[in-house]
């Protein structure tokens, strides 16, 4: 996965080979599992905000907005008021991705690690894997915006649109993998979420 702006959009995945899984934890506790679900919540907040993106990519579409009038709408969003800081249309919520994923990697990865339990190392290196490739489609979506707010074609809507949905669906099936397999560990083994 190290040559990632090389491959081409629908190559961007997390769903290819057989995602390593978790052996089960011994004396997991009620209480674990609920500190663990804390992820889930965590990860809710950054779906909700890449479901507010996709509506307005969809009005767009339906010609609900206009091209021309999306930098204003996406601007003046009251979920999303700094996004006219950073030019782009995924603006906050690109940037709080990436310092979730860079908490995972510098913070909790660590601590899980530390535990020398085979098959937790395998997630976790499969996670961080996976986060190269979440990293590589914001990017594409940042640029793919940019271009879109600068010329809006039907063209750079297109790949903008494709862009988004791609990594939507890299970020749910990521998500999910991860809250699965996490779950117990994150609870039992990294003090707090």
């Amino acid at each position: 996965m190290a040559q990632m702006n090389d491959k081409a959009l629908e190559e961007l995945t997390v769903d290819n080979g057989e995602r390593p899984f978790m052996e089960a934890l011994e004396g997991v506790t009620d209480e674990h599992k609920r500190a663990g679900s804390h992820l889930a919540a965590i990860h809710r907040m950054h779906l909700r905000d890449l479901y507010y993106i996709g509506k307005l990519l969809d009005q767009v579409k339906l010609g609900i907005v206009k091209p021309s009038n999306l930098l204003r709408r996406v601007a003046s969003a009251s979920l999303t008021e700094n996004m006219r800081t950073f030019g782009t249309l995924c603006g906050r919520e690109c940037q709080v991705l990436n310092f979730h994923h860079n908490a995972e990697e510098h913070s909790i990865f660590p601590q899980l690690e530390l535990q020398q339990i085979e098959s937790l190392n395998l997630v976790v290196a499969r996670l961080k894997e996976e986060h190269l490739v979440v990293h590589e489609l914001l990017d594409r979506l940042q640029g793919a915006s940019r271009r879109l707010v600068s010329e809006q074609s039907e063209t750079n809507f297109s790949y903008a649109e494709a862009v988004f949905k791609q990594l939507t669906a890299v970020v749910k099936s990521h998500f999910g993998y991860e809250e699965t397999e996490l779950r117990d560990a994150l609870g039992k083994f990294v003090p707090v979420m």
